[in-house]
């Protein structure tokens, strides 16, 4: 007897992921992807990018967070993230939030 396939539910799946700033769950669409490439840590505005990933949201409260926090390794990355990769990140972010706001 054929397998009955499985419907999604009528209410739309949201997608969460844990902010490595503010460490708070929200939807995906709404934060940055920071990618783990060739063992250098980027911000992957379009959230292509092949290797591990941690999350960041789009406002510089959680961008100077991520600069300043006291956590060593991110278990997302399996990695430390110095302070120098931590401030290209945020810059990174105030560049997205700069694109987004001319665009409004």
């Amino acid at each position: 007897m054929p397998e009955k396939k499985r419907k999604m539910p009528e209410e739309s799946h949201k997608v969460e992921r844990t902010c490595i700033g503010c460490m708070k769950k929200d939807a995906k669409a709404a934060m940055v992807r920071i990618a783990l490439v060739e063992d250098s840590v980027v911000a992957d505005c379009e959230g292509k990018r092949a290797g591990r990933g941690a999350y960041l949201h789009r406002t510089n409260e959680c961008a100077l967070q991520l600069v300043y926090t006291k956590v060593k390794v991110f278990s997302s990355l399996r990695r430390r993230i110095d302070r120098g990769e931590r401030l290209r990140i945020a810059e990174a972010v105030k560049l997205t939030l700069d694109r987004s706001t001319k665009v409004e």
